[in-house]
């Protein structure tokens, strides 16, 4: 489908983000195609910033705005000198006061910097913080629906179900990373047709094998990338390993990611008498994960939920057999025993029995992570997620 250039704003948290490289895939491609891609930001990376992509995004010419949250003096100061007449305008001997008049004039003169075509927020989170004003806004609004915040957070913060319904009326269009998300969000809505799946995708030409297997009799070595919340499951994956152990299975399992609970991740390693066989190797960058997909014999996830999970998609493009939960949209990538391996949630015996099951399998470990590369290039590359984002956008602004 010719798509005309759109003038296109993603407003997300970091960018370009360690954690959030999807995002930074999605503009480049986007821009790729001819497209004018602005980026606001609305956290400060703190260091975690990956590196591979600052210079793709600056040659690609991407503006990346950053929004300014008041959090500190410096940030209060900068606010005075950069943008004065908003701040006096807004002054009020009230800091809440203040700072909410302050944060809702700066974040309509971001949206209404550009004259954009479509405004895109990356987190419905996000899109909660700047609904107030959308009424000013003539950009058509999209939301994309990831998981925490349309999953979690209606159960631990009974308001954001209020919230939630509220934004999804305000917007044009509201993106599901899978057909589960999709069942979520309807009862937040009347307006269903406003919903559109794109499930979220890598670039097989980055995520590619380039080391042979290694030996079928060696430690197996397992591997996890993600947040250290609990919706990650790490716990039920440790119980799983317990028992492994106690079969006296050879394995290392790595766990890549920072987080809030880290602490209480690192007691049940050493309570389970895991510290000889699981490692924390803290954050890593994009270079740096790819030299441990390359390294390893099996990616894990053993999460409670998902939306879908980018990194079962970078792991299967490397050909690495998946061994997963059966969490939100992930039964919508992996066929058990055909591309991957599918366990119960919760179910410790479950996941211990697939990573049994392909432990000494060698050729089954090659099959699975065979299977799993050609399904990333029929279903899910980079390509044809931006062709589906270009096809709902396009329809947005001719409608």
């Amino acid at each position: 489908m010719q798509v005309k250039p759109l003038n296109i704003c993603l407003v997300t948290n970091e960018f370009p983000g360690l954690t959030e490289t999807f995002i930074t895939t999605k503009a480049l491609e986007l821009s790729k195609r001819g497209h004018h891609i602005t980026v606001i930001k609305n956290q400060d990376n703190k260091g975690a910033i990956n590196s591979s992509h600052v210079k793709q995004v600056k040659d690609a010419g991407i503006e990346v705005i950053s929004f300014n949250n008041l959090q500190s003096k410096r940030a209060l100061l900068k606010a005075l000198t950069s943008k004065p007449t908003m701040f006096f305008t807004s002054f009020s001997l009230s800091p809440n006061s203040f700072k909410k008049k302050f944060k809702s004039q700066l974040q309509k003169q971001l949206l209404q910097n550009k004259h954009y075509d479509i405004i895109h927020f990356e987190f419905s989170g996000l899109g909660i913080v700047y609904s107030s004003v959308f009424k000013s806004i003539d950009s058509k609004l999209v939301v994309s629906c990831r998981g925490t915040a349309e999953k979690v957070k209606p159960i631990t913060e009974p308001h954001r179900k209020v919230q939630l319904q509220q934004l999804f009326a305000k917007v044009d269009a509201i993106h599901c990373v899978s057909v589960d998300m999709a069942n979520t969000i309807k009862p937040f809505t009347n307006k269903s047709q406003n919903i559109f799946v794109n499930r979220p995708s890598v670039d097989p030409a980055i995520f590619n094998r380039t080391k042979p297997y290694s030996n079928a009799n060696g430690t197996l070595q397992l591997l996890t990338i993600g947040r250290f919340t609990f919706q990650k499951g790490y716990l039920i994956g440790l119980l799983a390993l317990k028992q492994l152990k106690e079969l006296h299975v050879d394995f290392k399992w790595k766990i890549v990611g920072d987080g809030p609970l880290k602490e209480e991740l690192l007691y049940h390693i050493n309570a389970l008498g895991l510290e000889d066989c699981v490692e924390l190797v803290g954050k890593k960058n994009r270079d740096e994960i790819l030299e441990l997909y390359n390294n390893v014999d099996v990616f894990l996830l053993p999460s409670v939920y998902e939306g879908i999970a980018n990194v079962c998609l970078e792991a299967m493009s490397m050909k690495l057999p998946v061994v997963s939960t059966k969490s939100g949209g992930m039964e919508e990538v992996i066929i058990h025993g055909e591309n991957g391996l599918l366990c119960e949630v919760y179910n410790v015996e479950s996941i211990a029995n697939n990573i049994k099951l392909i432990e000494k399998n060698f050729e089954l470990r090659k099959q699975l992570g065979t299977s799993a590369r050609k399904t990333i290039l029929e279903r899910f590359t980079i390509e044809r997620q931006a062709d589906v984002f270009e096809e709902q956008y396009a329809r947005l602004v001719n409608r």
